[in-house]
């Protein structure tokens, strides 16, 4: 086994300790970490019985696209590995484009797990790329959250097991075991910043510097995420000693949790639902729990918080509705108008001829059932979320509550009493717009499907 080879095993028994005969999906640009990671891969697989299936997306933004694309089909035949390839129409705007082949992509990954299936998928970033992530975000002030870096996994299914191995360390492996790659010439190009890291700050602080600062500050991230779980676990135990059940927070309470843990108990409270909160709409929020200015502080998403007492309150330009509980039994072929805010619709049933892929739909509004696995009568039906509700997500282990769900996704607050979710069989099927769970999948047995599409209706725009 060489140096890589070794270190990947060790990588993956600690993020997968005592597991074998996982199905990994491997994502694969064609460029030398990713080929590289496949290649260790497939040398530990007889050891694991780990069953790879490799994973590109053609983006279509470059006329090598197609090549690199030929290159990767073509090494996934010599060397045995099943192909799933995503092909891309780039959008008219070019604005914001590494926005949206992120999210595509990682899009494409989640749709993978189901289509496979698969446990897991492994990306190839490596230790380089912690340490060009940590400059980055340092460089932009970012708090502990952003020095943390990159995650080794993330949501129980991404894996980053090449981040303790430097980018020498895989040329040096792709040059040992000849094999072939492509190279992306955007990475040179110095107008982007992280490029700018790569190719000139990094080179110039090893020079003068220090040789060892990209394992330093890898090292850094490792140390600071260990920590930052550790206070974010505390803060949110802390925030549930807190906030009311009305989400106003007792500023009595904050006063007798530590210092360091009142600015993200702050944080967790109003992030939900305001996007684009920076440190400044933070400082002000505890500046206005001690009293040093008056009046409110304005947040991202057309929210506020004043101060009434000794507690805080959160506020939006329109007035938070008092919903009413609401059920219906969900028939083929008919539509609803939930609390006044989201239309659903549901399809009658539909001979289903798509491959799985198409089962996880792009729209995050729109779900397919299995008509056979969705359940009959009063078995099947829409209403609004309650206390206590909880989803088995799809592609995960385990239960989530759906509040919390809700507020990872940034739904306003207004609008989470009457958000509308699907049950079937006494099992909550689908949070619209949030997540998926694990109840009437469509399956290589499927038949017939349901599909069900959500509507925000426009009144409600300005709340998002």
């Amino acid at each position: 086994m060489l140096p890589l080879e070794h270190k990947l095993w060790a990588a993956l028994h600690q993020l997968l300790p005592d597991t074998s005969g996982l199905r990994i999906g491997v994502a694969c640009s064609g460029g030398p970490d990713s080929v590289a990671l496949l290649s260790a891969l497939l040398a530990i697989t007889p050891l694991r019985d780990y069953r790879l299936k490799v994973l590109h997306v053609n983006h279509g933004l470059r006329p090598e696209s197609g090549q690199e694309q030929d290159m990767l089909q073509t090494l996934c035949q010599q060397w045995r590995v099943p192909l799933s390839v995503k092909k891309l129409q780039p959008p008219p705007d070019l604005k914001g484009i590494e926005a949206w082949a992120r999210e595509v992509r990682y899009t494409f990954f989640q749709e993978s797990l189901a289509a496979a299936p698969l446990d897991y998928i492994a990306t190839a970033h490596t230790q380089d790329d912690q340490a060009e992530t940590v400059l980055f975000r340092l460089m932009r002030g970012s708090a502990r959250r952003g020095i943390a870096g990159i995650p080794p996994m993330r949501d129980n299914w991404l894996l980053r097991p090449f981040l303790h191995c430097s980018r020498q360390e895989i040329d040096a492996y792709t040059k040992e075991k000849k094999l072939p790659y492509v190279i992306d010439p955007s990475n040179a190009d110095l107008r982007f910043t992280r490029n700018k890291i790569r190719h000139v700050l990094l080179p110039f602080l090893e020079q003068e510097f220090s040789p060892q600062v990209r394992r330093h500050l890898a090292s850094l991230a490792e140390t600071t995420r260990e920590e930052e779980d550790w206070l974010e676990e505390l803060a949110t135990n802390a925030r549930a000693r807190i906030i009311g059940h009305d989400d106003s927070l007792s500023l009595t309470a904050l006063d007798r949790e530590p210092a360091a843990l009142r600015s993200r108990i702050l944080r967790q409270w109003v992030e939900g639902g305001a996007q684009g909160l920076k440190a400044v709409h933070v400082r002000r929020l505890r500046e206005l729990g001690e009293g040093k200015i008056q009046g409110r502080v304005e947040l991202p998403g057309r929210r506020a918080v004043v101060r009434q007492g000794t507690r805080l309150m959160l506020q939006t330009q329109r007035a938070p509705v008092t919903e009413r509980d609401y059920s219906y039994v969900l028939q083929a072929g008919q539509k609803w108008r939930l609390a006044s805010r989201w239309d659903l619709s549901v399809s009658a049933a539909l001979v289903w001829q798509g491959d799985l892929s198409a089962a996880r739909c792009a729209d995050r509004w729109s779900a397919v059932f299995d008509c056979d696995l969705a359940g009959t009568g009063d078995t099947c039906i829409v209403r609004n979320v309650r206390t206590g509700d909880r989803i088995r997500p799809f592609g995960m282990r385990g239960h989530r509550k759906v509040r919390d769900v809700l507020v990872d996704a940034k739904i306003p607050p207004p609008l989470r009493p009457g958000f509308p979710v699907v049950e079937m069989n006494g099992e909550l099927a689908w949070v619209p717009g949030c997540v998926r769970g694990q109840s009437a999948l469509v399956t290589a047995a499927t038949r017939q499907v349901y599909r069900m599409q959500v509507s925000p209706l426009p009144v409600d725009e300005e709340l998002w």
